[in-house]
């Protein structure tokens, strides 16, 4: 059991993970993977008040996820929370994602 199916399920979103093909022997960007990750929960992590020329204040989230050992989040991956959820958009993943014995926790920042 982990920390996000002691939720309840209507919390939980599926989000997509972009994670890049990497390079080819030319160097070449290859194609970005679309993996779709189920039953993920998305919250608030802190709101930084702007202090340049902005009026738009920065925002951070964290994703949680129950462990999984057939799926790790990468430092280099984005994630694409779909339209009409909570949080909706790209982030991109800040820092190493944390894994614990009951889950996962991935800091996020707008992109």
């Amino acid at each position: 059991m982990g920390i996000v199916s002691m939720f309840p399920k209507a919390w939980r979103t599926d989000v997509i993970v972009l994670r890049s093909g990497g390079r080819d022997a030319k160097g070449n960007p290859k194609p970005t993977s679309e993996i779709p990750v189920a039953d993920c929960m998305i919250g608030p992590r802190m709101s930084v008040d702007p202090r340049s020329l902005s009026d738009v204040p920065d925002s951070d989230i964290y994703l949680y996820r129950d462990p999984d050992p057939d799926f790790t989040f990468q430092s280099t991956d984005r994630i694409r929370v779909p339209a009409g959820k909570r949080m909706a958009g790209d982030w991109a993943i800040n820092g190493r994602p944390a894994e614990w014995p009951i889950g996962v926790e991935v800091g996020l920042v707008s992109t």
